[in-house]
């Protein structure tokens, strides 16, 4: 138009005499007057255009919050393994495939079904990627994870927020904690399950679940059966009919609240009701390695072969080059040579086009902070390709992580794919060696090998932590058992097994090949138990029995016949009935234990991944918000932080102390947990108060306030709050309700002083694990005893007793009343005869310890056992041991191989 107006004003100023006589005039404006009516339509034509690319805009803004929300979920992965690294260049190469290279879309013009295949495949293909670098017990986090995100988006589903957080135990269900001392119990269930009801009875629909409860004997059935999650018990009210999704969600809680070993599996079902049936699927099966390094990733992305300590994924790089007949150039990481020859390889390729593979850079973690460096300076061929084998390692670069492909490769699990991986190692050759009993041996130390590692499943009940036992573990025992064979056969082609050394085997092996790596005395008696059970000159017989019963027909293995490899092979081929935990000494419910581990685990994961859009997220570069701008998350912690001060008294008070009761030991042990409780109470009351000022905008903010909201936010605990031990992956809301009762014996304990002064401490009933150091319980008990008898300390030995109530124990003077014990895997009969138990937990309700005199020491009785006492069930806090009574014809090793122990505090895990 300017230019019209500019045309227009030089005709006119050019013209001379009349304007209308002047032709020049006349024509210019009939041109300008056809070209305004030009620009007219056209400007009508980009308003409709205009309202089109906004039509089209607004269609597709769901589809780029859901881009942005997966992006960021995948940039939070990290706070669940430092594994998971993702750069945004990982998700544009998801975004590009999906719109780009996506075959579902060919054919398809309509707008809204193309939108329908985008979003859908966003989903899948951005799973499938990942999945494939995650461990495999994270891939259900990462579904349910994207279904938060896929459900927020969805027009005919509400977000469920409230039911995700009451999964994760955040928001009104903590500040219910309260209520939870007089809930009334309910026939066939828990107190544990009936909290858990109670819990989720701050839903509306699960309000009324006792009446919903209904048929006691069906429930009772349902709640027992073996996959109670294909059809769970509606204990909910339905007051509109429910989508397909809101009753998996609902069905998900229940087995939350009821059968929590059920979890894993219930969210598997959840996933597939939101993402579809087959969406988890897809990456279960053997994908197409070939396909993934020839298209998805370019020839300056890296491919990160990242494995479990032992287990070597470099085969199937060696076999993709064969196949595909690709030149490579494989070099082993770990000297100076390997550096240089790396680097030099990786020149040559980068121009040639060739692979390059580089082993166990692991071993080198400084040397991969400059290859990543020179990686972003090279220009190489189109077709060259970098791979790097690795065990999974903390000290790993986060940018070459972050630059490269991640895939995890984990080993099968399970005693028959063990027993193949270690044969696959062993050449035919060397096990064929004279004299022949040297397979028979080999085989022994494969078994040995696999129970070792099978049972750090179960970790911590199978050992107390995940000890690295390795490949390198095995190599060193083969060699090691080829030197002592030698030195007994003489080169004789038959060894007797009177002449094997089987004591100095059994010694190497406990004290330094899988010994070595042990540091805990009851992980080293089991260990030794298995390594006496199987390295004994009766293993040359036929029969010989590798485990005790498997089953209730009592089955047991019996070791196979042969001396050569491939008959040992051919025995492990045919292994086919059910590989059971008891295989490994393990009772049969420990997979119930592991599932409902992982289970709770996987819910702690989810908590510190949770919901992290601008409504609900924490933001800590946030400025000061008005009372009325605040997000909800704001006044979702402040309900809680009031709730949580109503479980605390306004202050603790403490013990007085006088020139009398200061000689007490016991008096002085109070003491100091009451002073130290005294002064948490306060700092935890103040910094409460303080967060509800914050949340009501009546105080700023400091650093220190950040950090609190951002733990809470996460359902975490602050480092400030952690003044005593507490498990790792404990939730604040477990903490909260933990340190309430801890508070509430120590206002006992100062009544019951005030009321008798230091006679009351000793008659105190004390639960262990409600103290701050209750190892320094025992210490002053012993030292009470010690100085109210004019004994040694060395002279005292702690027994044990056990009963319903502690009117039925003898409480004399050297005796101390502990509450709150459980013990995993037995029960107690008869007192302190220990029996094998079916259930998991046994509660020891009223528990005498006592301490006797005996001089010259602790001397063991022969039918007793020592069983170790830990602080959590997390078993990393051993405070001390207790002897009990076992029937003589019970071998103390089955109590071990069952894991059996006592724990001081359950209610943090």
């Amino acid at each position: 138009m300017r230019h019209l107006e500019k045309s227009l004003l030089q005709a006119l100023n050019d013209s001379k005499g009349r304007i209308l006589d002047d032709d020049h005039v006349i024509t210019t404006l009939e041109t300008l007057k056809h070209e305004a009516a030009e620009v007219n339509r056209k400007v009508l034509e980009t308003e409709t255009i205009i309202a089109e690319v906004e039509k089209t805009s607004q269609q597709y803004t769901p589809f780029a919050n859901y881009c942005a929300s997966v992006y960021f979920a995948l940039e939070q992965l990290n706070q669940i393994h430092f594994l998971y690294q993702y750069s945004l260049k990982f998700f544009l190469e998801i975004f590009a495939s999906v719109l780009n290279n996506n075959p579902h879309l060919t054919g398809v013009t309509d707008y809204a079904k193309r939108l329908s295949i985008i979003t859908d495949d966003m989903f899948q293909v951005a799973y499938n990627r990942v999945a494939r670098g995650l461990l495999h017990e994270d891939r259900l986090t990462f579904a349910i994870l994207l279904c938060r995100i896929y459900l927020k988006g969805m027009k005919d589903e509400p977000s469920y927020d409230d039911e995700f957080n009451q999964l994760l135990f955040i928001g009104k269900s903590i500040g219910a904690s309260a209520q939870l001392g007089t809930v009334e119990p309910i026939a066939n269930l828990s107190r544990e399950q009936v909290e858990n009801l109670t819990r989720l009875s701050m839903l509306p629909a699960f309000s009324n679940f006792r009446n919903l409860i209904g048929d006691s004997d069906k429930f009772s059935k349902w709640l027992t059966s073996r996959d109670p999650e294909t059809n769970v018990a509606v204990i909910w009210e339905e007051k509109q009919p429910l989508s397909k999704i809101a009753k998996t969600l609902y069905a998900l809680l229940v087995i939350h609240a009821l059968r929590p070993d059920r979890l894993l599996a219930a969210g598997h079902m959840f996933v597939k009701a939101v993402l579809g049936d087959n969406f988890m699927s897809e990456s279960e099966k053997v994908f197409d390695f070939g396909k993934l390094v020839e298209t998805e990733v370019s020839s300056q992305t890296p491919v990160l072969l990242c494995s479990a300590p032992g287990y070597d994924a470099s085969g199937r790089v060696s076999d993709l080059a064969v196949e595909l007949s690709k030149g490579i150039t494989p070099i082993a990481i770990g000297s100076a040579e390997g550096f240089s020859l790396a680097e030099n390889a990786i020149n040559a390729a980068s121009k040639s086009g060739r692979w390059v593979l580089l082993k166990n850079v692991h071993l080198a973690p400084q040397w991969l902070v400059q290859l990543e460096k020179k990686l972003h300076s090279l220009n190489p061929h189109p077709n060259f390709r970098l791979f790097l084998t690795m065990e999974i390692h903390p000290k790993l670069p986060v940018n070459l992580l972050r630059a490269g492909r991640i895939i995890v490769y984990e080993p099968p699990p399970g005693i028959k794919a063990n027993l193949l991986r270690t044969f696959s190692t062993v050449s035919a050759q060397k096990m064929s060696k004279v004299p022949a009993e040297r397979g028979r041996l080999y085989f022994l130390l494969a078994w040995l090998h696999a129970i070792v590692q099978e049972r750090l499943t179960y970790t911590p009940l199978g050992w107390s932590k995940r000890y690295e036992f390795s490949e390198a573990d095995l190599r060193v025992a083969f060699d090691t058992f080829d030197t002592w064979i030698e030195v007994a056969a003489l080169g004789r082609s038959n060894l007797p097994s009177d002449k094997v050394p089987w004591e100095a085997l059994q010694v190497l092996l406990s004290q330094c090949i899988y010994g070595g790596r042990i540091d805990n005395d009851f992980d080293q008696k089991l260990l030794e138990c298995f390594i006496k059970k199987l390295f004994v000159s009766n293993s040359f017989n036929l029969d010989f029995a590798l485990t005790d019963s498997i089953d209730e027909e009592g089955r047991k293995i019996i070791m196979p016949e042969g001396v050569r490899r491939e008959q040992y092979i051919e025995w492990v081929d045919s292994i086919q009935y059910l590989q059971s935990p008891s295989w490994l000494g393990l009772p049969n419910n420990a997979e119930t234990v592991l599932l409902t581990t992982r289970g709770q685990t996987m819910v702690r994961k989810l908590l510190k991944l949770s919901d992290q859009d601008d409504e609900l997220a924490y933001n800590p570069k946030a400025t000061e918000l008005t009372s009325t701008d605040r997000p909800q998350w704001m006044s979702q912690i402040r309900d809680v932080a009031e709730g949580w001060l109503k479980l605390f008294p306004l202050k603790l008070l403490t013990l007085k102390r006088s020139t009398e009761n200061i000689k007490d030991p016991l008096y002085r042990f109070f003491e100091r947990e009451l002073n130290l409780a005294s002064r948490f109470l306060a700092e935890l009351r103040h910094d409460l108060e303080d967060l509800i000022l914050i949340c009501k905008g009546q105080k700023k903010q400091t650093n220190h306030h950040r950090m609190l909201f951002s733990h809470l936010n996460k359902g975490l605990v602050p480092e400030n709050w952690r003044v005593y031990n507490v498990p790792s992956g404990t939730t604040v809301s477990l903490w909260i309700n933990d340190f309430a009762q801890r508070i509430k014996q120590f206002e006992a304990v100062y009544g019951s002083f005030m009321a008798d002064q230091s006679r009351a401490l000793k008659k105190f009933y004390v639960w262990l694990g409600g103290l701050f150091t209750p190892e320094a319980y025992i210490t002053a008990t012993r030292q009470y005893v010690a100085q109210a008898n004019a004994w040694s300390l060395e002279e005292l030995v702690l027994e044990v007793q056990e009963a319903e109530d502690f009117s039925e124990l003898k409480m004399d003077e050297c005796s101390f009343g502990v509450t709150g014990l459980k013990i995993m895997g037995a029960k107690c009969s008869a007192g302190t005869k220990l029996v094998i138990s079916d259930d998991i937990w046994s509660n020891l309700k009223a528990v005498q310890l006592r301490w006797i005199h005996v001089p010259g020491g602790d001397v063991k009785k022969p039918d007793a056992i020592t069983l170790p006492v830990y602080l959590h069930s997390n078993r990393s806090c051993l405070l001390f041991t207790l002897d009990f009574k076992v029937d003589s014809c019970v071998s103390p090793s089955v109590f071990y191989e069952h894991g059996v122990a006592i724990f001081c505090n359950t209610t943090l895990e």
